[in-house]
């Protein structure tokens, strides 16, 4: 079966993009009886792993990216975790020899967003976001480091019965958010139409029973509209709607879909974490793109992480300049 988490990244500040991806793993069936949820990839995958920040440091650490990325050192651990798992991505299920090798991850920013399901040239017309194919990734580590924790992945994997299936990400850049925005005047609404668009590319890219992991969107404890837009037509069980946990199955013609949308969900579910890492990896790259662009241009100004007061600051400094480089305010700050 396939286990997969779904999380997002860039959902409250001003500046930059909203991310939104999901991880999936092949999962081999357990003996005896069915599993009422599905098993824990950190037990999994613990020689390759791990749940800490504190421990090996050639295990990989896949936690909710809110915990890394604060670290000297979190950028690094967010590429390592993401390049790795893409490097011994396995083409059919757990156990297969597919499994058993890695292979080279994408080279460039541009082949990462190609890799995940976004193509990079609906940036081009975005200054500070064009040119994706010249910023080279791994961006933070090196190579060898990739390499030697991939194939750690894949031989533990393959003991394990578990191997990784992929991911896919959705980048919306300011304007594609802002005019998402403006057509269903709720931003909610848009993390809302992101979450179909992802679990339906999810449920095409693999035949069989998939169970989903999801962090909960906000206070709101139901979800049932948003998988009947999904999966227009398939019978959909409404099995628990509760603060703790919302739970539903959806009968596809690709096979069975269990969706579990719980608080905090990164810290019980590493396919949440990793996609959790997955965003947050995607976000600050372009961010990065987005400082480094103003800086060459506006002398002195400080970068920004688009949070709160911090993304106020730049905008009171980068604000004179926009005239002169033609960059209208509201094709660079968020609406809402």
């Amino acid at each position: 079966m396939i286990v997969a988490g779904l999380d997002e990244a860039g959902y409250g500040p001003k500046l930059g993009p909203l991310t939104v991806g999901w991880t999936a793993f092949h999962v081999a069936p357990g003996r005896g009886r069915p599993r009422v949820e599905p098993p824990c990839l950190w037990e999994k995958l613990g020689g390759a792993v791990r749940h800490v920040g504190d421990g090996d440091p050639a295990k990989l650490w896949i936690a909710d990216s809110k915990e890394i990325k604060p670290r000297k050192d979190g950028l690094k651990q967010l590429e390592l975790a993401l390049l790795a798992f893409l490097g011994g991505r396995s083409i059919g299920p757990a156990g297969d020899a597919a499994g058993r090798a890695t292979t080279p991850p994408p080279g460039t920013l541009a082949a990462l967003l190609e890799a995940l399901g976004q193509p990079p040239a609906r940036y081009a017309a975005i200054p500070w976001y064009g040119d994706l194919g010249a910023v080279r990734v791994p961006a933070f580590s090196w190579s060898g480091e990739v390499a030697a924790r991939a194939l750690r992945v894949v031989e533990c994997g393959a003991r394990a019965g578990v191997s990784f299936a992929g991911a896919a990400a959705r980048v919306l850049d300011e304007h594609v958010y802002n005019q998402q925005v403006a057509a269903c005047q709720n931003k909610a609404a848009v993390l809302g139409d992101t979450f179909v668009d992802l679990a339906r590319a999810l449920r095409a890219a693999f035949e069989g029973p998939i169970d989903l992991s999801c962090d909960k969107q906000g206070g709101r404890a139901a979800y049932a509209d948003m998988l009947a837009r999904a999966f227009p037509g398939c019978p959909l069980v409404v099995d628990h709607e509760e603060p703790e946990r919302s739970r539903y199955r959806v009968e596809t013609p690709r096979g069975p879909l269990r969706v579990t949308f719980r608080p905090e969900a990164e810290r019980t579910s590493l396919p949440v974490a990793l996609a959790s890492m997955t965003c947050k990896y995607l976000r600050e790259m372009f961010m990065l793109r987005l400082n480094e662009w103003f800086a060459a241009r506006v002398p002195g100004i400080e970068p920004t992480a688009g949070y709160g007061s911090d993304a106020t600051r730049w905008l009171v400094d980068v604000q004179p300049a926009l005239p002169r480089l033609g960059v209208p305010l509201e094709a660079l700050v968020r609406s809402r």
